[in-house]
């Protein structure tokens, strides 16, 4: 079971790499608009701005689910040890609240034009 426990651990690390990459792309994301709001040219015209915002938070949605994922799975080792699962219960209702947020979040970006973009959209995480 040990390998099995582990095997999700590195799967929670990859999962942290890729949160690391959208956390960049989110701080390029914001930049950007500042840029914008101080009336200087911007890095990303509005329309590559909407996509690489959807990109963004389609990985985001898909890191939650993956999380969602391992926090089921590391929660069936522990019930089978018999360990305490009130963590890990707690663990998966946080990476469902993840997912309902970026899922509004996405639909939320579905519904911008360029043009509102930076009125509607945070990138941040």
């Amino acid at each position: 079971m040990k390998e099995e426990e582990i095997k999700y651990v590195n799967y929670q690390i990859i999962t942290l790499v890729i949160s690391i990459v959208t956390t960049i792309i989110a701080i390029v994301i914001t930049y950007n608009q500042k840029r914008g709001l101080q009336k200087r040219p911007k890095i990303l015209s509005n329309k590559n701005t909407l996509k690489l915002t959807t990109f963004n938070r389609v990985v985001i949605l898909l890191s939650g689910v993956f999380f969602l994922y391992i926090n089921y799975q590391l929660y069936n080792i522990a019930k089978k040890r018999g360990d305490n699962l009130k963590s890990y219960e707690l663990q998966i209702a946080a990476s469902i609240l993840v997912v309902i947020s970026e899922v509004i979040a996405l639909y939320v970006i579905s519904l911008s034009s360029t043009e509102t973009l930076a009125d509607v959209e945070n990138p941040n995480i």
